[in-house]
């Protein structure tokens, strides 16, 4: 839609000479109509940001980029970002992620909104899967030197989180390890948050979890392979734990979840390993029932620490996904180890390994306002 702009001048009279005083510029837009119209660029930032508030994120988001495009500048980089949440609004994640880029690029914000800026683009990015860009913006916040410490425990886990998910353990491990040192540094100077520490300390644990998983079970190196993998078992469950002494809620409900389900993946990663092929069918029967009655330790184990999650949930108030998954798998436990004697067990539905979705408490869906 072609805009124009016309500057009003002002000719005030004086006694020696005329003074030239320039007014705020107006913009005209011809609309669907062809009509000319005249806009007012405060009058449709007020538009946008109550469209906003009343969830009509597809209107604001079009008032907003009206002025994006507006030769108004001081409506520039407040309509950007709001742009930004509008989009997020509409799941349009390329077109948020667009808006903060320029807000980002144009570096005229306050340095508070281009660090909301920053961090919404990285929450953005996490939504579209895209974690080495992801990754990225958290490394881009953390060299600032002015970031305030729980910003700083923030912008740690969140690209340890990124770089676990983009399959680079060794960056992930550097990193999450970062917000627990700085914890122990500092906890005793200041009373610090610690949802983003304990969110470090889980994912820290994830990681030990997935080197548990890529530990092969070879037969030419059964025993050598059940150790590694028992070893990294007790390493993930270690870390797990110490997510749990930080006593953060969500995280401790979650670490207990994943320590039970460690146990479960231990017992069917054992169950599936390969029998040796010297045996015949008769003795492989033999073998693989052994085999299956030694690891019930293993799921009584698991069923016993879903329950405890679930009453430490109970006991505290917590209800999420990991909880919910906690009950599910205790059922399902509880049918197979109370199965009758001699009687085939259901077995257990796949085991799902993928996380539930990271809850984002940093979103404030409050538009910015113009300076």
């Amino acid at each position: 839609m072609p805009t124009k702009k016309l500057v009003l001048w002002l000719l005030v009279a004086g006694c020696a000479h005329t003074q030239r005083v320039q007014m705020d510029p107006i913009t005209f837009e011809r609309n669907r109509a062809g009509e000319i119209e005249v806009v007012d660029p405060a009058a449709l930032f007020e538009k946008a940001k109550a469209a906003f508030e009343a969830n009509q994120y597809a209107d604001a988001a079009r008032s907003f980029d009206r002025l994006i495009a507006a030769p108004d500048t001081r409506y520039l980089d407040p309509s950007l970002y709001n742009a930004g949440l509008c989009y997020e609004g509409l799941s349009d994640w390329p077109a948020a992620a667009d808006r903060y880029r320029k807000l980002i690029a144009r570096a005229t914000a306050p340095a508070g909104d281009l660090l909301d800026a920053q961090f919404r683009l990285g929450a953005v990015l996490v939504a579209q899967k895209s974690w080495p860009p992801a990754a990225a913006v958290y490394a881009q916040i953390l060299t600032r030197a002015d970031l305030p410490l729980p910003d700083r425990f923030e912008a740690l886990a969140r690209r340890g989180l990124a770089q676990l998910e983009a399959n680079d353990l060794p960056g992930a491990e550097k990193t999450l390890a970062q917000p627990l040192e700085l914890f122990k540094k500092n906890q005793a100077i200041e009373r610090l948050d610690t949802f983003f520490v304990a969110m470090s300390a889980f994912y820290l644990a994830e990681v030990s979890h997935e080197q548990y998983r890529r530990q092969p079970l070879r037969l030419a190196e059964l025993d050598k392979d059940v150790e590694a993998k028992a070893t990294l078992l007790l390493a993930a469950e270690a870390r797990y734990l110490d997510a749990m002494k930080i006593k953060e809620p969500e995280w401790a409900t979650a670490a207990g979840s994943q320590i039970a389900s460690l146990y479960r993946e231990f017992h069917d990663d054992l169950l599936a390993a390969p029998i040796p092929p010297e045996l015949d069918a008769e003795a492989r029967q033999v073998y693989a029932d052994e085999v299956k009655q030694q690891l019930l330790s293993l799921l009584r184990r698991a069923l016993s620490v879903h329950e405890k999650t679930v009453l430490l949930a109970e006991r505290i108030g917590v209800s999420n996904e990991w909880v919910k998954r906690s009950n599910e798998q205790m059922e399902q436990l509880r049918k197979l180890l109370v199965a009758e004697p001699g009687k085939p067990a259901n077995p257990l539905p796949p085991f799902k390994k993928d996380p539930p979705p990271l809850p984002r408490p940093r979103d404030d869906l409050h538009p910015h306002r113009v300076m």
